[in-house]
């Protein structure tokens, strides 16, 4: 076989491996597993990769990771309380139908759950990190079995969850394994170099009017209709609507459907919301999901891609960490980041990744294939692999959550592969860019 053959061949591997993100619509998915409503609240699904061969001569040597925290409790145990206190007053006035209080009974639950658990790591996320970190070794051993770089360097955001992440992934690394030497941070400084959000809170890089949100509200108003909800959940809708706050049921509606999502999350076993909704309101609550998530940590045309700046400064600290670990006499043998989504998505959007390579509006994104649960669910990674040859010629290769993917704007070397003189400079230029 020529040498053309070999490298089509390889090229056709690769677009094959992509087919099937592509093959189904969000309908279908959704219909396969309803969890997937929850957008970036989804647990992360271990995807079936596939590996490009690297060309001939170059080893793996280096790793860049940067991560998102693993599942979760909710953020605050606070958010089922009004929930909680309307279902008991519509209980008490028999305002209920079975199923009504059925649902009463699912979120009554999420939020004994929750007591003094808010945000931190469940289980599930820890496992999920843990399964990352034993895929990353077998996928790449000879990058923590070098002899000359056993230095690892591991960096979170302060928030519990994050740290609790990087224990789990490192830990799985070292047993895989144990001569590597981790370094650990985390600390105000950490926080500014991994993602400028402000924790609990919407990212201050936002401007105080801020127009995005309008259109998220009115995706919200268009997509979700109550009608059939209040008759399978209230005896007597018009009822119950006076116990809803600003009777407004729509809202009552679709927090529900948010308060549920989040028990795919937790390591106690709670009946799905799901069944007690029709799939019309299932995609439809995901549409307005999808488009919010889209708004809050990635660039859309309403939100003027106002989080390219968190995007520069982690692009500036990969590249700065690149060119130390490929310096003479590095022992560095990774790098790795534990951060958020609003950390991981405008990265994943700045540096134009597959599918993350488009300024969308607002309720358009999902037309085209942008999935929120496929692109940022918990645990979301970026990572890239490093390889040389003997003449030091070095190539890097990107996966998202585990797959091979590319930058739609840089042409690859072959097959996934970059020449890293070609994707320097790329990386030099977005650190650099100017996006006050």
């Amino acid at each position: 076989m020529n040498s053309f053959s070999r490298h089509f061949l390889a090229a056709f591997s690769f677009a094959l491996c992509l087919l099937p993100l592509q093959a189904q619509t969000a309908r279908e998915l959704i219909g396969e597993d309803p969890s997937r409503i929850a957008c970036q609240l989804h647990c992360y699904e271990v995807p079936a990769f596939h590996d490009t061969p690297a060309p001939a001569g170059y080893k793996p040597f280096y790793v860049s990771h940067f991560g998102r925290h693993g599942s979760r409790y909710h953020t605050s145990a606070k958010a089922f309380v009004p929930t909680v206190t309307t279902f008991r007053e519509l209980d008490q006035k028999g305002l209920l139908t079975d199923t009504g209080r059925i649902v009463m009974r699912i979120i009554d639950t999420l939020q004994t759950l929750h007591d003094d658990m808010s945000g931190y790591l469940t289980q599930v996320g820890s496992l999920e990190h843990q399964g990352v970190a034993e895929r990353l070794y077998e996928r790449c051993p000879r990058v923590f079995r070098q002899r000359g770089r056993r230095d690892v360097l591991a960096v979170s955001s302060t928030v519990v969850r994050c740290n609790q992440s990087m224990m789990n992934f490192c830990t799985a690394l070292k047993g895989k394994a144990p001569a590597l030497d981790f370094h650990y941070y985390t600390n105000g400084r950490t926080d500014e170099a991994l993602t400028r959000v402000r924790h609990g809170g919407r990212n201050p890089i936002y401007p105080p009017k801020d127009d995005s949100m309008e259109k998220v509200d009115s995706i919200r108003r268009s997509r979700i209709d109550p009608t059939l909800f209040a008759h399978r959940m209230f005896t007597d809708s018009a009822a119950a609507a006076a116990c809803i706050k600003n009777g407004n049921m729509q809202s009552f509606m679709g927090t529900l459907i948010s308060h549920g999502v989040i028990g795919q999350c937790l390591d106690e076993k709670v009946e799905p919301i799901y069944p007690y909704f029709t799939e019309d309101e299932l995609f439809n609550y995901w549409v307005y999901r999808n488009a919010a998530t889209l708004n809050a940590h990635g660039f859309s045309y309403e939100n003027g891609e106002v989080l390219r700046r968190v995007g520069k400064l982690i692009v500036t600290d990969i590249l700065e960490k690149a060119d130390e670990a490929l310096s003479d006499g590095s022992t560095k043998a990774a790098d790795l980041r534990f951060s958020h989504d609003g950390g991981v998505l405008p990265l994943i959007f700045y540096l134009g990744l597959e599918g993350n390579d488009h300024t969308w509006r607002l309720g358009e994104e999902w037309e085209h294939g942008w999935y929120a649960f496929q692109q940022i669910p918990m645990c979301t990674n970026v990572q890239m692999i490093f390889y040389k040859n003997r003449k030091d010629d070095v190539l890097v290769k990107f996966l998202h959550n585990e797959r091979e993917t590319t930058i739609t704007r840089l042409q690859p070397w072959k097959g996934p592969y970059y020449k890293w003189a070609d994707l320097r400079p790329y990386l030099q230029a977005l650190a650099d860019a100017d996006c006050d």
